[in-house]
């Protein structure tokens, strides 16, 4: 690793921001444009969470009300901090996370995608989606094997449990339920009915790391039957074999052929590794390096979509290709996938922005969930562990 990657990580790393999980009214979630109170689990008087955006007036150009996002954290980047602390060795701390992350838990097993860590109590718990759900799960249970703590058997066993009732008769998962309608209207009726390659992966992995850490629990609930099923569905109806990359997804049995940077190549292909399909996974990271590269303000990335806009660079999306290019034994292939985005760093500073330009959806903005990723992809290649979805195909 250079100097200077090194140096950048360990300044990542300092720059993440965590805030106690404390409400000072009761908790309420939106429908329509009116709040709806709601109950959520005791919040333990440790819990912490990760500020997901912590400098939103850092770059000009936001739109109105995103600074409102300054005390909010996102379930999926609490899930990956409970991941990177556990690895790390701050395991008090991730602990701490778990904390907030049990008391949000819904009676149902799943989670909603955001809440305000400190002042009025919100809690999108209406807006669920599978792949916040596995995230969370998966950390929990990376946790509990690392560090043998069961206080949160209960939450993980509730989210499978939920996940499998999200199953499809192929074997696939759906969505999840709620959408933002703009800004300020939230409809929590709208059900999520399409499957989503991204999510599948998700759940996949997750799967995976129960059969590895936790077997009693897998064989009680049939997971290696679970995975096998899906496994063969996404093979199935999701592939697309002229392109060599996924569908995003399926919605009543006709495949969503956009090109989704993450399901097409970038987490797909670690998906394909873990398999032991590695000839799809090269194919697949071949594709993205094709099809989806971007120059922004004259920075190399890759774009999350195709077609369509938005042509932005997003970050988080595309450090998973570092890790397949890693894991396929490529390893100056992976340094020079990751270069960029520490010369990214080194320009718009620490935490990292979750992309280098405003656009809808991506914003230009310090943010936790790039930064994360970061420190997971970053000391992998230092040859510190694997941290993310290293299990194998059980």
């Amino acid at each position: 690793m250079r100097p200077d990657t090194a140096t950048w990580l360990a300044k990542a790393e300092k720059s993440l921001v965590f805030a106690p999980f404390r409400l000072t009214g009761p908790a309420y979630d939106q429908d329509h444009r009116h709040a709806v109170p709601i109950s959520i689990g005791r919040v333990d008087p440790e819990a912490l969470a990760v500020v997901s955006y912590p400098y939103p007036s850092r770059f000009a150009g936001a739109d109105p009300g995103f600074e409102q996002l300054a005390q909010r954290s996102f379930v999926y980047d609490d899930a990956l901090a409970v991941l990177w602390l556990t690895h790390n060795g701050e395991v008090p701390k991730a602990r701490r996370i778990a904390l907030s992350l049990q008391a949000l838990q819904r009676p149902d097993g799943c989670w909603g995608f955001s809440f305000t860590t400190q002042g009025d109590g919100f809690y999108n718990a209406g807006y669920i989606r599978a792949g916040t759900v596995a995230w969370a799960a998966y950390a929990l249970v990376r946790y509990q094997a690392h560090s043998g703590d069961t206080a949160f058997a209960g939450t993980i066993e509730r989210a499978l449990l939920w996940l499998q009732g999200q199953t499809d008769s192929s074997g696939l998962v759906r969505g999840g339920r709620g959408r933002w309608i703009d800004g300020d209207t939230f409809d929590p009726d709208y059900v999520a009915d399409f499957v989503a390659m991204e999510h599948q992966i998700d759940v996949w992995f997750l799967w995976q790391a129960v059969l590895r850490h936790d077997p009693e629990l897998a064989d009680r609930l049939l997971l290696a039957t679970a995975a096998s099923r899906m496994t063969a569905a996404i093979d199935r109806q999701l592939w697309m074999r002229d392109d060599s990359r996924y569908g995003q997804g399926a919605h009543l049995g006709v495949l969503d052929d956009i090109s989704a940077l993450d399901a097409a190549g970038t987490w797909a292909a670690l998906f394909d590794i873990a398999r032991d399909r590695r000839d799809r996974a090269e194919g697949a990271l071949r594709y993205v390096e094709r099809a989806h590269a971007v120059q922004v303000a004259g920075w190399p990335g890759f774009r999350p979509y195709l077609p369509g806009p938005p042509t932005t660079w997003f970050v988080e999306g595309s450090l998973a290709r570092v890790l397949g290019w890693l894991r396929l034994g490529e390893h100056e292939r992976a340094e020079h996938a990751f270069a960029p985005v520490v010369a990214l760093a080194c320009a718009g500073d620490v935490p990292l922005v979750y992309a280098p330009r405003w656009d809808t959806d991506f914003p230009l903005s310090p943010a936790a969930a790039p930064t994360l990723w970061f420190l997971l992809v970053g000391k992998e290649l230092q040859g510190k562990g694997s941290v993310v979805w290293a299990e194998r195909s059980w």
